[in-house]
This record gives C-alpha cells, sequence and structure tokens, in this order.
C-alpha cells in the first residue's frame, strides 16, 4: 500500500518509521518536499519516495497530513482540489464540512495516533463520518493496526482520547524522572534506576493487560497489611497523587 506524507514533524515522522518497522517498502512512502528540509531529510534517510506536486499523491491509497492548526484546514482544502483517494488529518477538520466539499471518490478522516506508533506499541484514534465505505473504513485500520492498536471513535471524543493516549506519556515520563530521583537519592545509580522503573511500568502493565484484572484489584495485591507499599500509596493519596493526574488530563484536554 502507498501512503502520503505531508509533514513530517514528531508525529508525522513517528508513522513513517511505525510503517518502515512494520515492514513497508520505503519507496511506497511518498513524502511532500515542498522546500521543507525535514521532509528532504527524512527522505533521504529512509530512501523515501519525495514529490514536489499533491498530484503525484494520485499513486497512493492515502495521504496523511500531518500538520496542526489553521496550516492543516488549508492543505486539506488544496489536498482535495488534486488528489483523489482518502485525506487522513492529525491536526483536525470538520468532518462533515470537508467531507462536504470533496470528490465522491475522496473521503476524509480524523486521526490520533501516539509516538510510540513507532515502534508498533501506539494507540490511534480514528473517526469516520457516520456513512463512510466499510472499505475506506478498512483501509485506515490496516494502515494503523500495524503500529498498534486502534479505537474508531465518534468526532466528539477524538480530543479525549487523543489527550489520554497522546498526552499522558509525558506525564508517565515526568513521573519515571521523580521515582529515579528518589532511586538515586536512596543509593541507586542513575542508569540503573531507569532500567528498574521502566522494566516496572512495563511488566506492570503488560501484567494488567493479562489479568483483565482492575487496577485496584492489582494495587490490593501489594499492599500488605502495615507494609512498606499501602504507606507508600496513603503518602501519594496524602499530597494529592491521583487528583493531580485527573487535573492534568483535563487541563490538557481543554
Amino acid at each position: 500500500m502507498k501512503i502520503g506524507f505531508i509533514g513530517t514533524g514528531k508525529i508525522g515522522s513517528a508513522i513513517i518509521k511505525g510503517l518502515l518497522n512494520a515492514k513497508n517498502s520505503s519507496q511506497d512512502i511518498y513524502v511532500y518536499d515542498g522546500g521543507h528540509k525535514s521532509a528532504q531529510k527524512i527522505a533521504a534517510e529512509f530512501n523515501l519516495h519525495l514529490v514536489n506536486s499533491y498530484t503525484e499523491f494520485n499513486a497512493c491509497q492515502a495521504v496523511i497530513v500531518a500538520v496542526s492548526g489553521s496550516s492543516a484546514e488549508a492543505i486539506l482544502k488544496q489536498l482535495g482540489q488534486k488528489y483523489h483517494g482518502i485525506m487522513l488529518s492529525t491536526g483536525g477538520g470538520d468532518l462533515t464540512q470537508i467531507n462536504s466539499g470533496l470528490a465522491q471518490d475522496t473521503t476524509f478522516a480524523k486521526i490520533v495516533p501516539n509516538t510510540p506508533v513507532q515502534i508498533g506499541s501506539g494507540i490511534t484514534a480514528i473517526s469516520f463520518i457516520p456513512d463512510e465505505k466499510p472499505e475506506v473504513i478498512a483501509t485506515v485500520k490496516k494502515i494503523f493496526t500495524q503500529m498498534g492498536a486502534v479505537y474508531v471513535v465518534p468526532e466528539n471524543l477524538l480530543g479525549i482520547y487523543g489527550t489520554v493516549a497522546g498526552c499522558t506519556p509525558a506525564f508517565v515520563d515526568l513521573m519515571i524522572a521523580a521515582l529515579s530521583d528518589a532511586a538515586v537519592q536512596n543509593g541507586i545509580k542513575r542508569a540503573d534506576s531507569y532500567q528498574i522503573i521502566e522494566q516496572m511500568l512495563l511488566g506492570t502493565s503488560q501484567l494488567a493487560l493479562a489479568s483483565k484484572k482492575l487496577p485496584e484489584e492489582l494495587k490490593d495485591e501489594v499492599t500488605t497489611p502495615g507494609g512498606s507499599t499501602i504507606r507508600g500509596v496513603a503518602k501519594l493519596e496524602e499530597t494529592g497523587f491521583r487528583n493531580a493526574l485527573i487535573q492534568a488530563v483535563n487541563a490538557a484536554a481543554n
């Protein structure tokens, strides 16, 4: 499957790397030049197909516009006049409004992938118009299931799915840094602390997914009466850890 890209910043590059790691041919990935050094750099690094006009994307089944803000809508409008296929945007755009102005053989959907797509462990939320063709939905899902889990959600929920999947990794990174500081404070080497904490998070997540148990159940399994873990949990509650996370998600979503 040939896939085009307009925008090769952090998320665009992450998707490209994810596709390559999923064994897609580098020459099946088309990148719009547009004089952008980032596009030229990634095309040269991975031997991608560099194009200079939107019409060249007509060889692609889908084109991903990985640009945010008002620039995304302007690009989607221009792209829709020259490209016939599936247009995907990571930066917004109104589903109904944009689709109403497209040719019959062109459609628009919105995607919110997170950066772990680059290693095949990502999460991508996708929104389609209500009457989207099943073959279009299948094609878009096929692209992103190569890189992790896919959730098809209503447009009004796309933002919060994107927040929970895309913003919270930064919160977890902050938690890793704080836990590492505490480990170092208590005598563990910095490099060792990162390995221990990151492996702990990985194992904890895998256990939760495999066991299907609720977080409260898993917490109770390691909090023995009068033990060190419950003392730590009590301190987290005392200092507002749970509420801080809720407020962080709400702030990111608004």
